[in-house]
């Protein structure tokens, strides 16, 4: 997946926890096999060569990861939508970056759009053409997922750290570092979270110029143009995929649009961390975690959700 691996393993004797910890990156290795649109022989990378009409059978394991991803891709009006490909391609975000032309994307806009797939019966079916899947929401998450899958039941405890994308069990809480959008080396907060995975989506850590324009790697799908950048948000959830669904999905929607849909899944928590002035306002969802400040210019808002009963409007 282009990025880095490691695992601690707190193992019940008589388990070898290095045995265990390397079924963990098997497990890793496998969804890449699976899903990377990096490789020409993955699972991924024969739906996008599949002409549009063809339904296409799936193996159970990528049956499940992209019913999960097109069902948050629904909830979220397709803020996150694993259609994105062809603006990617677009935006040429997997090489040096450019600024296509409107009738590039508009064309590449024709291509994007969840509803654009059937999934049933594990078959899937493309009902537009020049639609391109694309992993890169949702593809940590789900090996992060197959990770503890691979290991759950024989360890005390584990945690799995792939790419900045944390994943844990066992433990009672774990203590997460929130870092600065845009000063990756300074701490801005711990966030203590019980068992789950805790993803971070923002534009620094990939941020480039292009004809003097800053162009970031986060799209929004409905528009066609790169995401606006407030900060970044860490999202927590129960299992991997969910949160890196929603990160992805979060810092698209921005920070109101953002809570009014966590008002609607509180089995879900988030921190924004909004760039304010020369300082950083931290806006926390109020039911999960503890929020522990760690530097000077750090403001911390709970939000407050809406009366029981009362129904906030989809973002």
């Amino acid at each position: 997946m282009g990025t880095t691996l490691s695992v601690r393993v707190w193992a019940n004797p008589p388990e070898d926890p290095c045995l265990l910890a390397e079924k963990a990156i098997g497990a890793v290795e496998e969804t890449e096999r699976r899903l990377s649109t990096w490789r020409q022989d993955s699972e991924f990378s024969a739906l996008n060569r599949a002409p549009a009409g063809q339904a296409v059978p799936l193996s159970s394991e990528l049956c499940h990861e992209l019913s999960t991803a097109l069902r948050w891709a629904q909830a979220t009006g397709g803020a996150f939508d694993p259609t994105v490909g062809a603006l990617i391609r677009a935006y040429d975000l997997r090489g040096p970056g450019r600024w296509p032309s409107p009738q590039e994307l508009a064309q590449a806009q024709r291509a994007v759009g969840y509803e654009k797939l059937r999934l049933e019966s594990c078959r899937l079916l493309k009902t537009a053409p020049d639609v391109v899947l694309e992993e890169g929401g949702f593809g940590k998450g789900a090996a992060l997922d197959a990770a503890l899958a691979a290991v759950g039941g024989k360890v005390q405890a584990v945690e799995l750290n792939l790419g900045g994308q944390v994943s844990f069990w066992g433990k009672e809480a774990l203590a997460v570092d929130l870092v600065h959008p845009d000063h990756r080396g300074e701490v801005v907060a711990t966030w203590i979270l019980p068992p789950g995975s805790v993803a971070t989506s923002g534009n620094s850590e990939r941020a480039r110029w292009v004809d003097a324009k800053p162009l970031g790697h986060l799209l929004d799908p409905r528009s066609g143009q790169p995401a606006r950048d407030f900060g970044s948000v860490a999202v927590w959830a129960p299992q991997g995929i969910t949160a890196d669904c929603l990160s992805t999905a979060l810092f698209v929607l921005g920070p109101e649009n953002a809570f009014r849909f966590l008002a609607n899944h509180r089995e879900v928590a988030a921190v924004f961390l909004v760039r304010e002035g020369k300082g950083l306002r931290l806006l926390t969802t109020p039911h999960r975690g503890r929020l522990i400040p760690k530097a000077n210019n750090v403001q911390v808002e709970e939000i407050v959700w809406p009366h029981q009963g009362q129904k906030e409007e989809k973002p």
